[in-house]
C-alpha cells in the first residue's frame, strides 16, 4: 500500500475526493485548527507588510 499526501485549492477538494473514491482510495482529512488558522493568518500579513501592502504596526496600535 502507498500512501500519497497532496494539497490542493479548496474549491477543487470535492472534485478530487470524488475521483479517489471512485478508484477506491481512502480519503483521511486532516481538520485545520483555529491555531493554524490564524498562525497562517498572521504569516499572510507579515509578508504583506514586507512587500509594502500593508501598514506595519506600531507600539501604539497595540
Amino acid at each position: 500500500m502507498t500512501t500519497l499526501t497532496i494539497e490542493i485549492k479548496d474549491k477543487d477538494a470535492g472534485f478530487v475526493k470524488e475521483f479517489l473514491s471512485k478508484i477506491g482510495a481512502k480519503v483521511k482529512s486532516e481538520p485545520t485548527s483555529q491555531i493554524t488558522s490564524e498562525i497562517a493568518q498572521a504569516l499572510k500579513e507579515i509578508k504583506e507588510m514586507q512587500q509594502g501592502k500593508r501598514k506595519s504596526l506600531s507600539l501604539k496600535d497595540i
